[in-house]
């Protein structure tokens, strides 16, 4: 099977052992230095992003908070919004009430007035009518029955006012 020649393999071993040998002074500080100084660099590169994510976190949770406290404010603006349109709606309702009551109360104090001018010179014709016909009975001196027969025509020249609806 497999032919061993001593004089190779111990040739192989001395040739090992010295190039481990060198390698050990030489090479293999730097080289532990490079990974040690990898690992640790790796090992800040993640306790950096592990506090970068911590910061995060926290700068998310304070946004949401802000988030929140914006949203509620502006929930405050809309009802106080809503509740100034109210208000202004029920005053506006208020003052077109109380112009409407002004008016209809100007509207009645107007026909009032109209009603008492037209009562006093109605009151002004009948006593010139009455007057008339005191007048004319006087001056005609005439019996009973055409005094009635005057005074019925002077009442029948009266104009009929209509009836007070009141």
């Amino acid at each position: 099977m497999l032919d061993l020649h001593a004089g190779p393999l111990i040739w192989t071993i001395i040739t090992f052992s010295v190039v481990l040998i060198v390698l050990k002074s030489t090479v293999w500080k730097p080289l532990l230095a490079a990974i040690d100084a990898r690992e640790k660099r790796i090992n800040d590169a993640l306790d950096a992003a592990a506090k970068a994510h911590e910061e995060a976190k926290a700068t998310l949770v304070e946004h949401q908070k802000e988030l929140e406290k914006a949203e509620e404010q502006a929930r405050e603006i809309v009802r106080h919004a809503h509740e100034a349109a109210e208000k202004v709606h029920y005053r506006i309702v208020e003052e077109a009430r109380e112009e409407a009551q002004r008016s209809l109360e100007q509207a009645q104090h107007s026909i009032e007035s109209e009603k008492n001018a037209a009562i006093t010179a109605l009151h002004r014709e009948m006593a010139d009518l009455v007057v008339q016909a005191a007048g004319a009975l006087i001056e005609a001196n005439l019996d009973d029955e055409r005094n009635r027969k005057l005074v019925d025509d002077m009442i029948d020249r009266i104009p009929q006012a209509p009836a007070n609806s009141n």
